[in-house]
């Protein structure tokens, strides 16, 4: 077990990653109550290193300081976010990769270690403090009525969280890995390519390209996904709507009214 974090390599909202003496990588949740984030990561890694989609090997999970974390394989390789940055004409390849992964990932049967997609879905409703009471109410009765399904679930899948080649990408960030129905997953990745807010340091041309292309990225996406498995609209709009209102406890300010106004749309307000 390390006894100090080690050069930092890269930074997100909930973790920061770390390069190790020995070349593997730590990734360091801020929050000392995220352990249970550690363990489905790493479970999720486990049932997918024999399955299509690449992803890096978990050597367990450890504590630093307090703080939950998971060593990693090292994986090179800049995000496909980056490459967007530098490549905008690349959206057609990033859009057809991000489709190649998800159905990968969403081939093998859950392992019983991650939870149910439903119950950390109603949790988050629970606790989202922007979500009027009513638009609560009604986004929890959405859920209920949403199959539970039993396939990996990656939680968070965008070009962020893809390092590597367009060709054969390496997806990583598994922290919000669980159980359930596939449609629910390519739901919160169409709900981040329309909405979702670029990190604060992002270069002023690469905001300005993702207002014009996140509509090619998404068309791309979704077609490449329903080559391979069948996505029904009307209930990938359903599980829109649910993703939306869980997606207010993230505490993001820039996206509260964009999410607000969708769920006011979706319910007719």
């Amino acid at each position: 077990m390390p006894d100090h974090a080690g050069e930092r390599l890269a930074e997100g909202r909930e973790a920061e990653v770390f390069l190790q003496p020995d070349g593997t990588v730590l990734k360091l949740w801020r929050d000392p109550g995220s352990g249970d984030r550690a363990r489905r990561e790493s479970a999720a890694l486990t049932a997918l290193r024999s399955a299509a989609c690449r992803v890096p090997a978990s050597l367990g999970t450890v504590e630093v300081a307090g703080r939950p974390g998971l060593l990693l394989e090292r994986v090179e390789g800049e995000d496909l976010l980056a490459l967007l940055g530098r490549r905008p004409l690349s959206v057609l390849a990033v859009g057809r990769a991000m489709a190649r992964a998800h159905l990968a990932l969403h081939g093998p049967a859950a392992p019983d270690e991650l939870p149910e997609l439903h119950d950390l879905l109603r949790e988050r409703i629970a606790r989202a403090e922007t979500l009027p009471d009513d638009l609560r109410a009604r986004a929890q009765a959405l859920l209920d009525d949403l199959p539970r399904g039993d396939r990996i679930c990656h939680g968070d899948l965008h070009p962020g969280n893809m390092l590597g080649s367009t060709a054969d990408p390496v997806v990583i960030d598994w922290g919000d890995a669980s159980r359930g129905d596939p449609t629910a997953d390519v739901a919160r990745s169409e709900l981040l390519l329309r909405m979702g807010e670029l990190p604060p340091d992002s270069p002023v041309v690469m905001r300005t390209l993702a207002r014009i292309g996140r509509g090619l990225l998404i068309t791309t996406y979704l077609g490449g996904y329903r080559r391979g498995r069948a996505l029904d609209r009307a209930q990938l709009d359903r599980w829109l709507t649910v993703r939306a209102a869980a997606r207010l406890s993230e505490g993001i300010p820039e996206e509260v009214p964009r999410l607000l106004r969708l769920l006011d749309t979706a319910f007719g307000g």
